[in-house]
């Protein structure tokens, strides 16, 4: 089981800004977030980050990466065992939205189904409208905000916080 970051460090971001942590979040309920939100990180960013999996596909986590560099100048370029403090901080801002409201992260979407459909000489269609990708698209902006100087911008996949993934045609 591997994830970024410490139940410890976790406890010492959140309190620093303000936030609750529950006694009921022990080391292992902490642990747990932790873990779920270094997936979900590594499923929303791994193809827009710099560099690769040092390890490459059996490599657990996708950081650290070989070849990751930062977008901005001046440019950092990371040790191929780095981990980003960055993506630390996105994991606990993940796991305590995670602890707060569990499942959050992985929301199942189900697209909608006809609301009517009639047919009377023309064919009429009528949609379900109310639930869309994008009403369940987890969007966190501080998470986008610490991932941004870590994106390839030249990347196919590359992200746009308001619409999710985008690539040039």
């Amino acid at each position: 089981m591997a994830f970024y970051g410490t139940s410890a460090g976790f406890i010492t971001y959140t309190e620093a800004r303000g936030k609750t942590v529950l006694a009921a979040w022990v080391t292992a309920v902490i642990e747990a977030a932790l873990l779920l939100s270094s997936e979900w990180l590594d499923d929303q960013y791994n193809l827009v980050w710099t560099g690769f999996p040092t390890d490459g596909f059996t490599q657990e986590r996708k950081w650290p990466r070989t070849a990751a560099s930062t977008n901005r100048y001046p440019s950092h370029v990371f040790l191929n065992t780095d981990i980003p403090e960055n993506v630390v901080k996105a994991v606990y801002e993940a796991a305590f939205r995670e602890l707060t409201e569990p499942g959050v992260l992985r929301k199942d979407f189900t697209s909608s189904k006809y609301n009517k459909v009639s047919i009377s000489g023309a064919m009429s269609v009528e949609y379900d409208n109310s639930l869309t990708a994008s009403n369940v698209q987890v969007q966190i902006p501080v998470i986008y905000s610490l991932m941004q100087p870590l994106l390839d911008e030249t990347s196919q996949g590359n992200f746009s916080p308001y619409s999710g993934g985008l690539s040039r045609v």
